[in-house]
């Protein structure tokens, strides 16, 4: 535990509850307004920093638009969809004990009593638990989130919103059923989504579709998987795996031969029988017929084949393959290459491939996928087919066409996989399975996608570069399914025991923030869609309904078109393969153009000592743990100072602990400056020219959400500015210049650090809450003050920089500065030509100018360089604890220039 010498708890907690009586964070609807939201957290845990679940930047940008004049809507609310939380009641009621114990953890942590967990079989507890919890821990760090407008996914209010959703896509033909592939879990009888996938936010599963290629050995089958159907045409062997398990299943009457891994899987996404199995050695050195001119190949072991992955079986093409091309000089097998693909008129020679990534030999897992990766992103996109069929074609143009004309020709099926190993939160596998009559929302209508690509083009989008990711996201979105036989959420409302899944009920969820408060008013049972339709559109008739329901839709209607649309939504990057693109697509299929989304800014995530965070690694850190330890202040700039807003943020303790020191340090100043009497020396007023500066400047930086420049600026080189004029003129004289302008640099401070902010803007006299002040906007009366202080500090940089070099430890400093003639030919200089000065020049002034040829920008920042030598001479010999004598003698003038003076150590 750090040791506080200032009790920044105790600060916190008094400015909590003045915040609290006064209920600063609830904004009126009136004049200029900004919408902010975040994601919703799940309530399936206690909440860690990282995860996607820490909002320190977005409460950053609610509390600097606040202070710019604007009615800042900033809310959150609960997603408790889908199966997280059912995972863990479910393993808390089953008596998992590691479940139950990570959930006793959490019940000590909060100080409540831990033989409560048996509570949490039962999924609405844990999410009436931690969302309480939750807020408390925000409220601690100082977010100013208007929990008047909290909500869950899964309250009837909000069921009856999604519904209306539903219906109302439905109507538009964007609902639709049919065959799907989907992420499934067998063990669950279930489809399963990102947020009930372990890691799934953070680590994306997808489907990948391999094509399955039926080789004919006798009357079976070797179904054979691949990435790359256009390689079929140089397929030299099979390979199999010599210790894996196989069998024989049937599918619509043929024999197939696939590993027993595989057709676990396979069954689920077709009609395939298990027939027997068999042993794989069978199969060694025999022929397998190859599906397109019937030529024989060899059947050959390979322990690289993976049984777990497509179906257990490959087909090599070591023209193509380096995994191939290893794996046959493994076993010592020669076979015929043959080449189907040629870059620019030649193919990729395979064994300088191998050469160039190092690889001896099948061990060297990650250089071989590093050089498949290479050799398949060159045939793709600038490879030409020379074989077969489609010769000719460049490969990324033929790849769809040669699956289509595999299948059919009846040699090939699709077999679907997913992108990596993964397992549910329950922590079973995860599988793709082909789901019969499956809800889906068609994300792949193309009129649909080119008002979408229309709003992207026009959005405020934070890095730079989503517009990119969000275009590409739309090009290749498709069907997405919509709905599953379990979960908590809202039911399906077009078929009865179907819910809508966790990533389709939160879409255009931020609307309801706008209009909650008025719908808890109403009768709940005349929340229907002509309600939501009048709300939103103001063309349903609500005439059926009582005065009170009427009256709060009228408000509810004004309070939309006041708050809507979002004008910037800050989330994750992660989230923008799904949730935000489908948040594009809901808000352009249901709302008027003038509804859209304005603008999107994506964050990194927290890290902690370098690594992801994980409990077996011991570096997750609760919220109440880093309040308790920590402080909020110190925690909110450690994470605004860290990185860029867009980039990771690593949590690292002996950092944070620096970070404490100048936190106090920047406390103390402010609290001793209060106390000292008298106006600044004229001598130190270029700190407060600097520090205006910084002020002003950091306005524009937080305007760019450039958080992380903002903090540097304000806390990290404003307290160098202090030690520096502190070394030089001594504590009393730095900390009259600091009061000048304390209470500007604790506002400017307020949206990173509140609480301590709060307490000085106090201190100092200052009505009301910081956080509600306008930001600070000064006049700069003392740059001349500065300007003469930065000629200082060069003089001092050239007295270190000739000590350093020649290790003197000089007595005397004499400083001589340029003659009056040489100022005046820099003057005429800017504005005659050079050569017709020379020609009316005298030989050293021809020295002079012919610098100035070489050099035409000589900086100087004062005109009287006398002047301010003698104002700070007697600063500057006891700082560099020299005599200091200012020379007019020519032998030392001679070597001076404007900006520039000659100085002489004795």
């Amino acid at each position: 535990m750090i040791r506080l010498p200032y009790d920044f708890n105790s600060i916190e907690e008094k400015w909590l509850r003045k915040w609290a009586e006064n209920k600063i964070f609830e904004p009126k609807p009136s004049g200029k307004k900004f919408l902010l939201t975040v994601p919703w957290p799940y309530c399936n845990g206690a909440l860690h920093i990282g995860h996607g679940r820490t909002y320190t930047i977005g409460d950053i940008v609610a509390r600097y638009k606040r202070m710019k004049g604007l009615n800042v809507l900033y809310p959150m609310g609960f997603h408790i969809s889908g199966t997280p939380i059912l995972a863990f009641s479910k393993k808390i009621e089953n008596g998992d004990q590691a479940t139950i114990s990570l959930y006793r953890s959490y019940l000590e942590l909060y100080g409540d009593d831990p033989s409560k967990v048996s509570e949490f079989s039962v999924p609405s507890n844990i999410a009436a638990y931690f969302s309480e919890r939750i807020i408390n821990d925000f409220m601690n760090m100082g977010f100013s989130i208007d929990w008047t407008r909290k909500f869950t996914s899964g309250e009837p209010i909000y069921n009856k919103f999604v519904e209306w959703q539903f219906r109302t896509l439905q109507k538009m033909k964007l609902i639709k059923r049919g065959d799907y592939p989907l992420l499934y879990s067998a063990e669950e009888g279930n489809p399963v989504g990102e947020d009930d996938i372990l890691e799934g936010d953070t680590d994306k599963v997808s489907i990948v579709q391999y094509t399955g290629v039926f080789f004919y050995v006798g009357k079976d089958i070797l179904l054979a998987s691949t990435l790359r159907p256009e390689t079929l045409d140089g397929v030299t062997n099979i390979f199999l795996n010599p210790e894996a398990h196989y069998c024989r299943v049937n599918i619509k009457g043929q024999s197939f031969i696939v590993s027993k891994r595989s057709y676990e899987k396979l069954k689920y996404q077709r009609d395939a029988e298990f027939v027997e199995d068999v042993d794989v050695s069978d199969y060694f050195h025999k022929k397998a017929k190859e599906p397109l001119y019937s030529r024989e190949i060899p059947i050959l072991p390979a322990k690289f084949v993976d049984p777990d992955i497509g179906t257990g079986i490959d087909y090599s093409v070591p023209a193509h393959s380096i995994w191939d091309h290893v794996a046959l000089l493994d076993i010592g097998e020669k076979v015929d290459y043959i080449r189907v693909i040629e870059l620019e008129g030649k193919g990729v020679d395979i064994e300088e491939i191998r050469k160039k990534f190092g690889i001896t030999g099948l061990d060297d897992r990650e250089k071989l996928s590093e050089a498949t990766k290479y050799v398949y992103e060159q045939e793709y996109y600038h490879g030409k087919i020379i074989k077969g069929k489609f010769s000719g074609y460049n490969v990324k143009d033929a790849k769809d066409k040669i699956i289509g004309d595999m299948i059919e020709m009846g040699i090939a099926f699709p077999v679907y996989e997913t992108s990596r190993k993964a397992e549910t939160r329950e922590g079973n596998p995860v599988i793709v399975a082909v789901i019969k009559n499956q809800w889906f929302i068609d994300y792949s209508i193309e009129e649909w996608k080119e008002k979408v690509r229309d709003l992207v083009e026009t959005m405020e989008l934070r890095p730079d570069n989503l517009k990119n990711q969000f275009l590409q996201t739309v090009d290749w979105i498709r069907e997405r399914p919509c709905a599953r036989r379990r979960g908590l959420g809202t039911e399906l409302p077009m078929e009865k025991g179907w819910v809508i899944e966790s990533l389709s009920d939160s879409t255009i969820y931020t609307v309801v923030y706008t209009i909650i408060p008025f719908l808890r008013r109403m009768k709940f049972e005349e929340i229907d869609d002509d309600l939501f339709d009048y709300i939103f559109f103001g063309n349903a008739d609500l005439s059926g309904k009582s005065d009170v329901t009427k009256r709060e839709a009228e408000g509810a209607r004004r309070e939309f078109l006041y708050w809507y649309p979002v004008d910037l939504r800050h989330t994750s990057y992660p989230h923008i393969s799904n949730h935000l693109t489908f948040y594009l697509f809901n808000h352009v299929a249901i709302f008027p153009r003038n509804e859209w989304p304005v603008g999107i800014s994506t964050g990194g995530m927290v890290i902690s000592e370098g690594q992801k965070m994980s409990k077996s690694k011991g570096n997750v850190y609760p919220l109440l743990t880093i309040k308790r330890k920590y402080g909020a202040d110190l925690f909110r700039m450690y994470l605004a100072s860290n990185a860029d807003v867009w980039y990771d943020v690593d949590w690292r303790t002996s950092e944070v602990e620096n970070y404490l020191k100048k936190l106090e340090r920047f406390y103390s100043l402010l609290e001793e400056a209060r106390s000292v009497e008298g106006e600044p020396d004229e001598r130190d007023l270029w700190l407060v020219s600097r520090m205006i500066d910084r002020i002003l400047k950091s306005s524009a930086s937080y305007d760019a959400m450039k958080i992380r420049d903002a903090t540097i600026d304000l806390f990290f080189n404003a307290l160098n500015d202090i030690r520096e004029l502190e070394n030089f003129a001594g504590k009393v004289r730095t900390l009259r210049a600091v009061r000048k302008f304390a209470k500007e640099w604790a506002l400017s401070l307020s949206p990173v650090m509140p609480f301590v902010s709060e307490e000085i803007y106090s201190m100092y006299g200052g009505k009301g809450f910081a956080s509600l002040q306008p930001y600070p906007v000064m006049e700069n009366p003392y740059k001349k003050h500065e300007e003469e202080w930065n000629f200082v500090e060069s003089l001092v940089e050239d007295f270190r920089s000739i000590t350093k070099v020649s290790n003197m430890k000089p007595r005397r400093l004499t400083i001589s500065t340029a003659e009056e003639w040489k100022w005046k030919l820099l003057e005429e200089s800017k504005t005659r030509d050079i050569r017709s000065l020379m020609k009316a020049a005298d030989p050293e002034q021809r020295e002079y100018l012919a610098k100035l040829v070489k050099r035409r920008d000589f900086p100087y920042h004062v005109r009287d360089e006398d002047a301010v030598i003698k104002k700070y001479a007697d600063d500057l010999s006891r700082y560099l604890n020299v005599e200091i004598i200012l020379s007019k003698e020519p032998e030392h003038a001679k070597k001076s220039v404007p900006g520039r003076p000659a100085i002489i150590l004795e």
